[in-house]
């Protein structure tokens, strides 16, 4: 993973952390989508690079969580992109957030850490 950094050199590390990422109309919470397969690669991941930093491998110098937001402008785009992911909507809010004809958004959490190698 990081043999391919000269010492020294920065490595960014993004990940999905819960909680479940929401579909949001207008601001206001529609539903949650499950995100639970992507969280356990996630998770594997994280311990990984956790792993290398334990070892003295990397040194992580900055942690930041934040939101992401992806912007869709009907809710069908949001479904399908859904769809073909790892994620996936609860049965009953399918055809809901598939009716959405206005502007919607997937807010969901992240994490950036910045590590060092040693």
């Amino acid at each position: 993973m990081i043999e391919a950094v000269a010492l020294g050199g920065l490595v960014l590390d993004l990940q999905v952390i819960r909680p479940n990422p929401r579909v949001e109309v207008d601001g206001c919470t529609l539903c949650e989508i499950d995100g639970e397969v992507l969280f356990r690669k996630a998770d594997a991941a994280t311990a990984a690079v956790d792993a290398r930093i334990a070892a003295g491998d990397l040194v992580e110098e900055a942690v930041d969580d934040h939101d992401v937001r992806m912007h869709y402008s009907a809710g069908a785009d949001l479904a399908e992109d859904v769809a073909e992911s790892e994620r996936s909507l609860a049965e009953e809010f399918v055809p809901i957030v598939r009716a959405i004809r206005g502007p919607l958004v997937m807010r969901e959490r992240c994490r950036l850490r910045k590590l060092r190698v040693r």
